[in-house]
């Protein structure tokens, strides 16, 4: 099966399930960098070592700095 992601502004991807996969993984699976992105899954903020499970959705929102 496969973890849902959903990217705030920029829509949805999938990426196919592994044994063990983290977070970290699955943003680098995308070329995404784990310092531009706050990643929520079931409504809690998690960090790029936690394991994913077949069938999560992860919710990206785009970190915004700027003076």
């Amino acid at each position: 099966m496969a973890v849902r992601v959903r990217i705030l502004g920029q829509g949805e991807r999938l990426v196919e399930h592994r044994r063990g996969m983290t977070v970290g993984d699955v943003l680098r699976e995308l070329g995404l960098l784990s310092n531009e992105y706050v990643v929520a899954r079931r409504g809690r903020v998690v960090t790029e070592d936690e394991h994913v499970e077949d069938g999560d959705e992860l919710i990206l929102y785009p970190v915004v700095s700027g003076g």
